[in-house]
């Protein structure tokens, strides 16, 4: 267990690719209450270049040595998407919390079996879904209670990628639906969750061909109210995302899933909504979920409340069952 008179939280990180640089960057710059003080990958030249570029205490050559190391507390896993499920499952058996990049799993049974370990270990295991910890997005589910029920939700994450790599391969789950799709469909899982309202799985529309990837996502929701997502990796979507109901319609702008400025638009603002919600944050904002995952081990959760372990299985379980479909 974190040690809640000491901070910063000591953060290892597993896997040297761009993500994980970009957390770096983010916490050992932004951060309040963690630090990133580790970084592991199976090739030690390049565990030993990313501390030197990055100015950290200590590199491994391995996730062995990383599990093992006493100067971690807490390991973000960065790698690809097939592997989070047996490293996360690693990181657990070794005595880590385990801050998991996006898709947490790309399997509902992984998820289940790894929170319970989690929670049987006394451990706290969560997706890293930043958009959800930006203040922006937190002042925004503390006021959306104060108004009318919602009625309209749309949202996507699309951008045109150049069709190489690991996002084209099926085989290391690729594709736009856990590539950028957990984006919005998270979005609207948390808006549910913050209102209590229960949420059937969506309608789904692929555009794949045999043998490939999905290029492109859609799902709609018809209730608890509608809800049209996207999610492309061959083309560039609409970045801002609107909230509306009766009398209402909120506008999220820039890129939504970066959170800062969250404009009421249409009459008067009601005086339970005093202003547009405008909270800028320094660097790519990753700072935000460390913090959170920081606070929550203060607190001696095993669960987040504002990245629920229920609604990352809720997400997991629209995009599994979808490209199933």
């Amino acid at each position: 267990m974190h040690d809640e008179t000491r901070a910063p939280l000591r953060f290892g990180i597993a896997g040297a690719g761009a993500i994980a640089r970009r957390f770096c960057r983010d916490v050992n710059g932004h951060a309040r209450g963690a630090e990133v003080v580790a970084i592991a990958a199976r090739d030690r030249g390049r565990a030993d270049e990313f501390a030197r570029d990055l100015g950290l205490p200590h590199a491994y050559g391995s996730y062995e040595a990383l599990a093992a190391s006493p100067e971690v507390e807490a390991v973000y896993v960065a790698v690809i998407h097939p592997e989070h499920a047996g490293l996360v499952r690693q990181m657990l058996l070794a005595g880590k919390h385990v801050l998991v990049e996006k898709p947490a799993v790309t399997r509902v049974a992984d998820w289940d079996a790894l929170v319970a370990l989690a929670h049987a270990r006394g451990l706290l295991l969560l997706e890293a879904m930043k958009v959800m910890c930006f203040p922006a997005m937190r002042a925004l589910l503390q006021r959306l209670p104060l108004l009318p029920p919602p009625r309209e939700l749309r949202a996507a994450f699309g951008s045109a990628q150049p069709k190489v790599g690991k996002l084209f391969d099926p085989a290391l789950d690729g594709g736009a639906a856990w590539d950028v799709g957990v984006y919005p469909l998270w979005l609207h899982a948390a808006l549910c969750h913050r209102l209590g309202l229960g949420c059937p799985a969506p309608e789904v529309t692929l555009t794949r061909a045999p043998g490939e990837v999905d290029l492109a996502a859609s799902f709609t929701f018809d209730e608890p109210f509608r809800a049209e997502l996207g999610a492309s990796i061959i083309e560039d979507l609409e970045r801002e995302a609107s909230l509306s109901g009766e009398g209402w319609r909120l506008v999220i702008e820039g890129k939504w899933w970066n959170p800062q400025h969250i404009r009421w638009q249409g009459g008067p603002a009601p005086v339970i909504w005093p202003a547009d919600i405008y909270l800028p944050v320094e660097g790519g904002g990753m700072q935000h979920e460390a913090d959170h995952f920081a606070d929550c081990l203060r607190h001696r959760l095993l669960d987040s409340p504002w990245v629920p372990q229920a609604v990352t299985r809720q997400v997991l379980g629209w995009i599994e069952g979808g490209l199933a479909g």
